[in-house]
């Protein structure tokens, strides 16, 4: 698919793909990934009969700008980074689907009242927790991988060979600017979701998400807010085992699109 770009509120470059016919569907990766990951996995090809899909490099990842500026970060960009994608792409109202980062930016979208018809969400936290405690505890571990890259000291580091690699091929500084940015994000609460959503996760996805989901269900059920818990999946195959997923997030979807 060929690449479009748009020039968001604050200058940087914003890369994206669209394809297909029908109502729009917003696809939003997870850190580390891009926009060609929905066409990759098949899940393109399985929305094109029902939407108009899509496909966005969120900034700081893809062909979409990037910064070591933590500013360069903030969620009020990044929504204006989705407006002004839906609006070149001839749109107002859409659906929206994300995974890990992609659905905790999901969920800022759904506070911030924007034109969402129904959101499915892989993998995310209601609440401050993820911002305020996790997220700090990242950008310790992750610097303490920079400082030892830097140094040339990453034999000492106690993780997988399949971790280590990542680590030495991997522009750390990157991931820490937005991890900085996150901190100054809030936490959504739940009555602040106006309109439908359902979210997913896995039995052995992060523990924090899934205490979460637990904690909340009485909550999210008396809200509307359709949970399901699939058997096995861990955080990165909520979107890499498709096909075990696909159908509970199609239903979801045209329930209200």
């Amino acid at each position: 698919m060929d690449t479009n770009y748009i020039i968001s509120t604050d200058g940087a470059k914003i890369a994206y793909h669209i394809t297909g016919q029908g109502f729009p569907l917003l696809l939003v990766h997870g850190s580390g990934h891009s926009k060609e990951l929905w066409q990759n996995l098949g899940w393109i090809d399985s929305f094109q009969n029902h939407f108009t899909t899509i496909s966005i490099d969120i900034r700081g990842n893809g062909e979409s700008n990037k910064s070591y500026d933590p500013g360069f970060y903030s969620i009020d960009y990044i929504l204006d980074d989705i407006k002004s994608v839906i609006k070149a792409s001839g749109f107002h109202e859409f659906c929206y689907f994300g995974h890990s980062y992609g659905a905790t930016i999901g969920l800022q979208a759904l506070a911030s009242q924007l034109p969402i018809r129904k959101a499915v969400l892989a993998s995310s936290m209601f609440g401050d927790r993820f911002f305020k405690k996790i997220v700090p505890a990242w950008i310790k571990e992750y610097s303490s991988y920079q400082d030892k890259k830097k140094n040339g000291e990453l034999e000492n580091l106690k993780v997988s060979e399949e971790d280590l690699e990542w680590i030495e091929r991997t522009d750390l500084n990157l991931w820490i600017a937005q991890f900085k940015a996150w901190t100054h994000w809030n936490g959504v609460s739940i009555d602040q979701i106006k309109s439908p959503l359902a979210i997913y996760s896995g039995r052995n996805d992060n523990k924090a998400v899934l205490m979460n989901l637990e904690h909340n269900k009485i909550e999210l059920k008396n809200h509307g807010i359709e949970i399901k818990i699939f058997e096995e999946l861990n955080h990165s195959e909520l979107v890499t085992k498709k096909d075990i997923c696909l159908p509970w997030v199609i239903e979801n979807l045209l329930t209200s699109s």
